[in-house]
């Protein structure tokens, strides 16, 4: 039986990827630098010290520092973004089912705070969710399972009663490292044979249609 629903962010709760791709490029401007490549759906799930370290010229790096670089990416994705925060089609009516059925449901992002916060205020979501979990609040990022586990705790249930939503394989790995099932969207463009490559895992194109019941009949 499904206690808890738990959703990455970035990808699956929200369509936000292409604002944080255009904020890298936005800030690539602003320098006067280019990116050694461009910021696409390899990189989603990764903390931004990573992909910086990839994609940013190392005198960027030497001059302004990761942390600085992180948070003004952060600012200009948010600055991006306001106005258009909207839940993944589909999602509302799952959200709402789950409410019914007195499932819980939480986000485990490795976001900043300020972002997960921006998302909860623009999105109206305190009505609809129970909490969650941020980089902020964990130590070890995706792969490591510390963010959904923290989930798990938080909302008073054990791993195997909750079902893990990611678009990312970092994500994917750390919900099935957590013990949770795990269910894979393909909004990200990672490809079904991808997905179905990291191990035990249920495959979604969306939301669509989406509920405990058939969530549970898909899961076993």
């Amino acid at each position: 039986m499904i206690k808890g629903l738990i959703f990455d962010m970035d990808g699956t709760l929200i369509q936000n990827m292409p604002y944080h791709m255009k904020a890298f490029d936005t800030q690539a401007a602003r320098h006067g630098y280019e990116l050694l490549q461009p910021v696409t759906n390899r990189f989603y799930g990764r903390h931004n010290d990573e992909i910086f370290l990839n994609v940013a010229p190392q005198w960027v790096i030497d001059e302004f520092g990761l942390q600085y670089l992180s948070e003004e990416k952060e600012a200009i994705y948010r600055e991006l973004y306001a106005g258009h925060v909207a839940l993944t089609e589909g999602l509302d009516l799952l959200l709402a089912d789950a409410k019914a059925k007195g499932v819980k449901c939480y986000v485990g992002s490795a976001a900043p705070r300020v972002n997960a916060e921006f998302v909860w205020s623009e999105g109206q979501l305190d009505a609809k969710l129970d909490g969650y979990v941020c980089g902020d609040d964990v130590v070890n990022f995706k792969p490591h399972p510390e963010i959904f586990l923290t989930c798990c705790e938080r909302m008073g249930l054990a791993p195997e009663d909750c079902v893990v939503f990611e678009d990312a394989i970092s994500g994917i790995k750390a919900g099935l490292a957590a013990g949770c099932k795990v269910v894979a969207l393909s909004t990200s463009s990672i490809s079904p044979e991808d997905l179905s490559a990291l191990g035990d895992i249920a495959l979604l194109p969306n939301f669509e249609g989406v509920t405990i019941d058939s969530l549970e009949k898909m899961l076993g």
